[in-house]
């Protein structure tokens, strides 16, 4: 079901040190069909590899377990771009910049890595580019992505793409959300580079650790994500992999990402040294660095459980009615860390329909469509993807005016009314 790892998935440094453990929890991206479904379990355990202070060590901070594949992204995996309005805004800004800053001629080929159910994609011209998806959960998905469109349903590889596109190389190459879900990285990112044509550029996109420390965002520790990155272990993989840092962009999404952008080295591309020399040095002093921050930490998202659970209990008492909105993979790491259950949480409001009917692992809490749950007339919702805030308050404005809370989780626990 999952094993440990002795030394750095990227360098290979054995001296690992833990930082943060969130205990056992079931795999949180698979929503089981009934309260009885066997699922596997596993702990969520952070660990750092420790630097050498000769360049040698590249500090990770990573999943100190790898779970199995198959599982994770099989039929059960549930997460859809498409249904979340501020994805679809995100994804679709994020291509028109990229075709801005990297005009597309007729003949190039596009590729999205991970591509899910096909919307980054959707936002490129159907004529004269070859546009392709390559995503395990591609069958899932498949009915959703654009008859222009050509899907690959398997892992990514350089070899896969040869067998498909022969000497063919890529434009643009897009990793939204899913280079830190990579057992072998460094191999992952050396597969790109071969792939990408001289001028080429890739664009890849992930959780930003000092982010998910300054929002304590503890929810974005899960069974998929393996690694979590500063720039400064970036910086030591282009290094060798024959890469250069064009740009780097941060933004709000999950909970707080920064955005890579990296060409080849013989490429023409500036590499943008000031702003890369600029971040490292505001890294220093950043995120999991030492031992006091990774206490700091740790001691944050205990006292955030005890805080929301006093909360929770204490609406319960006034007999206050609290369900939660929106089943996602962060949600139940949430979830299962504080040991919510129906009785403070008796269901869940979903808008994914193959959601509908399931269960939260390990917390056995239904799952409803947002219709029921608002028939019930809920006095709080619990949002569990907290870091759409905006988009939320305004899809519940009515809500809202009705008099209905939102609980937010984090980055501080806060009640939103009218």
């Amino acid at each position: 079901m999952f094993r440990e790892i002795q030394k750095c998935r990227v360098c290979g440094n054995r001296d690992l040190t833990q930082v943060l453990s969130l205990g056992e929890q079931y795999l949180t991206g698979v929503f089981p069909k009934t309260r009885e479904t066997t699922l596997s379990r596993g702990p969520l355990e952070l660990v750092a590899c420790n630097t050498d202070g000769n360049g040698k060590a590249c500090g990770l901070v990573q999943l100190r377990q790898s779970y199995n594949l198959e599982e994770m992204y099989g039929a059960n995996y549930g997460y859809r771009s498409s249904l979340n309005q501020a994805m679809v805004r995100h994804l679709g800004t994020k291509v028109h910049q990229l075709i801005e800053r990297y005009p597309l001629k007729d003949g190039d080929l596009v590729l999205d890595i991970g591509s899910n159910d096909g919307t980054l994609l959707s936002f490129y011209p159907e004529k004269n580019v070859t546009v392709v998806g390559i995503d395990p959960t591609g069958r899932k998905f498949a009915s959703f992505y654009r008859p222009h469109i050509a899907l690959i349903p398997d892992f990514f590889s350089a070899e896969l793409f040869r067998e498909a596109f022969g000497a063919r190389r890529a434009r643009i190459v897009t990793s939204i959300s899913m280079f830190y879900d990579l057992e072998n990285p460094l191999s992952f990112m050396e597969d790109v580079a071969s792939i990408l044509d001289q001028d080429g550029i890739w664009h890849f996109e992930m959780s930003y650790l000092p982010s998910m420390v300054r929002t304590m965002g503890y929810d974005t520790i899960c069974h998929e994500h393996l690694e979590y990155y500063s720039l400064r272990q970036i910086k030591w993989m282009t290094a060798r992999c024959g890469l250069k840092i064009l740009n780097v962009d941060f933004n709000e999404t999950n909970g707080g990402s920064f955005a890579i952008t990296v060409a080849r080295q013989s490429s023409w591309y500036p590499e943008n040294t000031s702003q890369i020399e600029q971040l490292l040095e505001e890294e220093e002093t950043q995120g999991l660095g030492g031992v006091a921050q990774q206490r700091h930490f740790e001691e944050a998202v205990v006292s955030h459980k005890e805080k929301l659970l006093h909360l929770l209990h204490s609406l319960k008492e006034q007999k206050q009615t609290v369900l939660g909105y929106g089943a996602s993979t962060k949600g139940n790491v949430l979830l299962q860390h504080c040991g919510i259950t129906p009785d403070l949480l008796p269901a869940i409001a979903e808008v994914n329909k193959d959601k509908f009917g399931c269960f939260t692992p390990g917390t056995n809490i239904p799952i409803i469509s947002e219709q029921e749950a608002h028939a019930l007339k809920p006095d709080y919702l619990l949002v569990l993807p907290w870091h759409f805030r905006e988009n939320i308050v305004q899809r519940e404005s009515a809500f809202l005016e009705r008099g209905g809370k939102l609980i937010f989780p984090l980055p501080a626990i806060e009640i939103v009314g009218a």
